[in-house]
């Protein structure tokens, strides 16, 4: 399960590809407004953390929360001792360039126009993905969501969980690639068709599937599952559900296949069922326990360890 940080830290980690623009810093008076455990904080440094992390639109008083909880979660790497392996970072980096589809030479490039080196740039990400293993540790390892819990959500929000008509599919899959020519796709055809005659000569469907369908889901006797209106294929969507339960298509052409279904089971509108919605409503329950966990951390735990005054 994927469980990535809680939104809250948006303000305060900066794990995006690349920083705000520093254009437009306007002068301000450096004067000290905050201390953290006697580290003085100056407007001077709340500005050039709106500048650098993006957060211009934020009020200076908004910034100067973002920033004293970032000095917080600092301290509380160092006094834990946690540390990110280069190879962290080295993966890190790899992921941005990837996403951003960009390689080396541009993103250096990049991050210089913004003012930054390499060096520096992971610097700043070693921070956050520390910062990151804090909350994890202190956060994510103290939350856990009862059997109990999810059968009360299940029950308080049936609606949610209400379900159109489905269908249960199986398939033979024969699959048509981009170079086939059309005399190729003719033989698919044909030979979809000789695999069809055998089925409706007494040949078991789901062993045909196994033995000649080439989708996922073949060595289960071309199961594809249970669908509702709208997940299927287009094409194969208007064929699945005009047909009956244990009834079988002809041969079917589509856009990247040629092939056979079988409809299995038929159901009524209805609601999923516990079990089915089971693993869903767990993750909503333990991300929305994370996210109150992580906000009492910050305004408590974080500040009962720490002397923090703000000035006015």
């Amino acid at each position: 399960m994927s469980r990535g940080l809680p939104s809250a830290l948006a303000t305060v980690a900066i794990v995006g590809f690349l920083v705000g623009p520093a254009a437009g810093h306007t002068e301000v008076v450096n004067r000290i407004i905050a201390t953290v455990d006697g580290d003085p904080i100056t407007a001077h440094e709340v500005q050039r953390y709106r500048e650098s992390s993006g957060s211009n639109e934020l009020t200076e008083t908004q910034a100067l929360e973002a920033l004293i909880t970032d000095k917080l979660l600092e301290k509380e790497v160092q006094d834990k001792k946690i540390e990110v392996k280069s190879e962290d970072i080295d993966k890190y980096v790899e992921q941005v360039k990837e996403r951003n589809r960009i390689d080396s030479y541009r993103f250096e490039a990049a991050l210089a126009q913004q003012g930054l080196s390499m060096k520096a740039y992971r610097e700043r990400i070693r921070g956050e993905l520390e910062k990151s293993q804090l909350v994890n540790r202190e956060i994510r390892g103290r939350v856990s969501v009862s059997p109990d819990e999810v059968e009360r959500y299940y029950q308080a929000n049936r609606e949610e969980f209400r379900t159109g008509e489905r269908m249960t599919v199986r398939a033979i899959v024969f699959r048509i690639e981009p170079t086939d020519s059309e005399a190729e796709i003719q033989h698919i055809q044909r030979k979809a068709d000789e695999v069809r005659a055998l089925a409706v000569n007494g040949r078991r469907f789901e062993d045909l599937a196994k033995q000649f369908s080439e989708a996922p889901g073949a060595e289960r006797g071309g199961l594809l599952g249970t669908f509702a209106r709208g997940e299927l294929d287009p094409q194969l969507e208007q064929v699945v559900f005009v047909m009956s339960p244990g009834s079988m298509s002809e041969v079917i052409r589509t856009d990247k296949a040629v092939q056979i279904v079988r409809v299995d089971k038929f159901d009524p509108p209805g609601y999923r069922t516990l079990d089915e919605a089971r693993d869903q409503i767990r993750e909503t329950l333990y991300q929305k326990a994370v996210e109150s966990r992580f906000q009492d951390w910050l305004s408590k735990d974080l500040r009962e360890h720490h002397s923090v005054e703000v000035f006015n």
